[in-house]
């Protein structure tokens, strides 16, 4: 793989199919193997930019990206040596480079502004290389190719071009009035600055691909221009005003949610005709079935229009054939798709793939959400077929031995050993830390599959087809008694799998919170599940860990071994709001709103360090993590939601709050403008006393009923009791 480059100080700015990822003082190193740069579809278009000044590199002051689709970069000189043999001092030259993506590649400006007594001369240096690797590449996924670059200057513009192994060219044009160009890679021009005096270089960054592009030719220079940073921001206040609005009393909290919601504007995409949420930055910068889903289900409050759009488009690429190659099978949801000459030569089936046991279940889940806070079953008649191919899928292929557990197992000579969540090869264990052997069947992926068929039921039923609609419940029914095969009775926790000798794992692993999200197990089990989630070999302070310090093969920085994933921690609180421990729930959403303050922007990463949080004072960064990352964006929204108790119906035209509550140092929260069917409601929620939470305002402009509910347990909509789960098993023992 490329040499680690520690990600959590980079900066990364994306637009509709590009992003660049850089370093803090926003160089490309021209040295070393390294996964920055300007990346188009899959492929990096740019691997190497660095500015000199009279041949020196230039000192960092601050750098901001927290727009998403803007960064700043505030520099100043080292002493310099100028032609005419004087020294010009360190710090008296203010250079400020902002750069912005768009469709067709990136613009950046240089400004550089002199505080010097007497007139200067400066040269300027850009110095640029291409490689045109794909990221599979980089990553290491498929075997490395050297691609003979054409490098060429004319004028002000240079140009990189590459034939691909699939025969097609890509460019990168890069052009700068003013300069001059030289191969292989430099753009020259000399700044001459009186006192006070500053000067605006624009460049464009123009990325083909088959000759497809842009002009590359920069912006006319315009002195009354708008700073990048401040129309972006503007941009950003747009799309915040026309979507769900909070409104915080504690700032850094606010600071927090808006940094969330920001990311998950920059990682919108587009496929097909239809939006989507790419899974991260860089290494899962495109559709990811499962995190694509996830996402959408989190962002429902937000963005109820993402979850359809994804819905369409994961339903237009389910699966057609049975493909052992690509782990493919009639009516499963797609894992992974990369574009790009990788695809178009078919060196990986990871660039098409459905190794995915989970993604096909968390499709339905998201349906049924979505017609609840739509109020709407169009979606659910439009892609009917869709849905009964992956039910089909769930009953006839996901169950590999007819037994009624959802499975896995990897088909693929190049694909993943491990399909649910944690699919590293090692993130499947059991006590001693030994990989499970396969077909496996996860604990989680059952309570998926319980939820979809339980929220399914109501809408054949809503749609005339009760018949359907009974044969789902009773599905579900069956598989809340299977998951009691999982329950370890000595250990007082659910197995992370069963083996494929239906052995369970004894290990302690996060997994089983998610079976509380999925309403999957009685009370008294959701309780055990809490006890043993927030003990202390799991919780660290900061968060769940994935894997307990009581298994042997625990490493708090192992990818899925040890650390802490804000998603995964997300849907264990949500589960927990659910069953009515909400002491619990608010302890693991506080301490991530914490987490989220110790890093940069406030953003919450992919995932980060396992390490107790005595006797360190903020999270470990887990170097290469995503940053921003699709999931861990929606985690914060999606609990605070979770912890204000809404329940949308709005297929029954009702929003039931139940239990409001707020993070701790909130004492004022106002929702503006969430849909719910055809209305929008304004609520407004405030703290009375210490622990109370009161809904004091609610303004409805619609057809809908709100409605405050104060249940003495779990939600109405509950799950079966042990006696009921006991009795089902056993029945499922005789079918």
């Amino acid at each position: 793989m490329s040499d680690l480059v520690n990600l959590t100080y980079s900066t990364v700015i994306k637009g509709p199919n590009a992003f660049c990822l850089t370093e803090r003082d926003g160089r490309l190193p021209l040295a070393g193997d390294h996964p920055l740069g300007l990346y188009r579809d899959d492929c990096r278009h740019l691997r190497a930019h660095e500015l000199l000044v009279c041949g020196r590199r230039l000192r960092l002051l601050v750098a901001d990206d927290g727009v998403g689709t803007v960064a700043v970069h505030e520099l100043t000189n080292p002493d310099l040596a100028l032609r005419d043999g004087s020294t010009l001092a360190m710090q008296t030259l203010r250079v400020r480079i902002e750069r912005g993506i768009d469709a067709g590649g990136m613009t950046e400006t240089i400004t550089l502004h002199s505080y010097a007594a007497d007139p200067v001369e400066l040269d300027v240096e850009i110095v640029l290389d291409a490689d045109f690797r794909p990221m599979l590449e980089i990553r290491d996924l498929v075997e490395r190719h050297e691609r003979e670059v054409f490098r060429s200057a004319e004028g002000d513009t240079l140009a990189f071009v590459a034939i691909g192994l699939d025969g097609v060219p890509r460019t990168t044009r890069v052009s700068c009035e003013g300069a001059t160009a030289h191969t292989p890679g430099r753009l020259l021009a000399t700044v001459a600055l009186g006192p006070g005096e500053q000067r605006v270089l624009e460049i464009r960054y123009a990325l083909f691909e088959d000759g497809a592009g842009v002009d590359g030719r920069p912006r006319a220079a315009n002195s009354d221009r708008i700073e990048a940073m401040a129309q972006a921001a503007a941009e950003a206040d747009e799309w915040f005003a026309q979507r769900l609005r909070l409104e915080v009393d504690e700032e850094l909290v606010d600071r927090v949610l808006r940094r969330s919601l920001l990311d998950l504007r920059v990682l919108c995409s587009e496929l097909d005709g239809h939006r989507y949420y790419a899974a991260g930055i860089p290494w899962y910068a495109t559709l990811f079935g499962r995190d694509a889903v996830i996402t959408a289900l989190q962002a429902l409050p937000f963005d109820p229009d993402m979850a359809e759009s994804t819905l369409r488009l994961l339903a237009g690429r389910l699966g057609s054939r049975y493909d052992d190659e690509h782990d493919e099978e009639p009516g499963k949801v797609l894992h992974e798709l990369r574009p790009g000459e990788i695809a178009r030569l078919g060196l990986t089936p990871l660039t098409s793939y459905y190794g995915t046991v989970d993604a096909t279940p968390l499709f339905l889940c998201l349906l049924c959400e979505h017609a609840d806070w739509i109020g709407s079953l169009r979606v659910f008649r439009d892609l009917r077929p869709q849905v009964e191919q992956a039910l089909r899928w769930m009953d006839e292929y996901g169950d590999l031995d007819g037994d009624g557990l959802l499975e896995y197992r990897c088909r693929s000579s190049r694909g993943l050993v491990n399909q649910g969540w944690k699919d590293s090869w090692d993130g499947v264990p059991d006590e001693h830390g030994v990989p499970l052997r396969a077909p496996i069947a996860l604990v989680e992926v059952q309570g998926y599959a319980m939820r979809a068929k339980r929220r399914l039921a109501r809408l054949f039923e809503l749609d005339g087809d009760v018949a359907r609609a009974e044969d789902l419940r009773h599905g579900a029914a069956r598989i809340a008694g299977l998951i009691e095969q999982f329950w370890l009775e000595e250990q007082g926790f659910y197995a992370i799998a069963l083996d494929a000798d239906k052995r369970p794992s004894r290990a302690l692993a996060s997994n089983q919170g998610h079976l509380l999200w999925a309403l999957a197990v009685p009370t008294e089990r959701a309780a055990a599940i809490r006890d043993a989630l927030m003990g202390a070999g799991s919780y660290s302070g900061w968060g769940v860990r994935t894997l307990s310090s009581s298994v042997r093969s625990f490493n708090p920085i192992g990818y899925h071994s040890g650390t802490i994933w804000p998603h995964d921690n997300a849907l264990f609180a949500m589960g927990l709001r659910k069953y009515g421990f909400n002491n619990a729930f608010l302890c693991i959403f506080d301490n991530l709103i914490d987490a989220a303050t110790h890093f940069p922007a406030y953003r919450l990463p992919e995932l980060f360090a396992g390490y107790n949080r005595r006797p360190y004072e903020a999270p470990v960064p887990y170097p290469v993590a995503c940053r921003p990352q699709a999931w861990s964006a929606g985690a914060l929204p999606s609990t605070l939601t979770a912890g204000l108790g809404l329940v949308p119906d709005g297929l029954a035209r009702t929003l039931r709050i139940r239990r409001p509550s707020l993070p701790r140092d909130v004492s004022r929260l106002a929702l503006r403008g969430l849909r719910v069917a055809d209305a929008r409601v304004d609520l407004l929620f405030q703290r009375v006393g210490r622990d109370a939470v009161a809904l004091t305002d609610v303004q409805i402009d619609g057809q809908l009923d709100v409605v405050l509910e104060i249940p003495p347990g779990c939600d109405p909509e509950q799950a079966p009791s042990l006696a009921a789960i006991r009795a089902m098993t056993a029945q499922a023992g005789r079918a």
